[in-house]
């Protein structure tokens, strides 16, 4: 019972981990383009983590992005961001090495400021 709950919950961590690519991408170019950065500036991004009990039965993953805002008005009030992402996982259990496909994501974000323009 015990090692079936554990299984469930590794296929739980490892979808979680292996889907997140595109949803960090999409992320990381709305944040750019709502960022206060110059247009070109690089914002990085790494995440990690990971589990386990012993050496048989542990489970790892991580995702590196960069993103970064590509356009923005003259006045400030309308701005493009767009970001990259990859990320994979890996580990052992009961003995047995596993690692997924790497996940890649790439998106694009927009922003709008009503009523302002640049921030000062």
């Amino acid at each position: 019972m015990g090692i079936k709950i554990f299984g469930v919950l590794l296929l739980c961590c490892i979808a979680y981990v292996h889907g997140q690519a595109n949803q960090l991408a999409a992320q990381g170019a709305q944040n750019a383009a709502s960022s206060g950065a110059r247009v070109g500036q690089p914002q990085f991004s790494l995440q990690g983590g990971g589990s386990g009990n012993n050496g048989r039965n542990w489970n790892a993953g991580g995702n590196a992005g960069i993103s970064a805002k590509v356009w923005e008005s003259q006045n400030g009030r309308h701005s493009v961001g767009a970001g990259v992402n990859a990320g994979q996982s890996f580990g052992r259990h009961q003995g047995q090495s596993w690692k997924s496909r790497p996940d890649y994501g790439v998106g694009a974000g927009y922003t709008y400021r009503f009523g302002g323009g640049r921030r000062g």
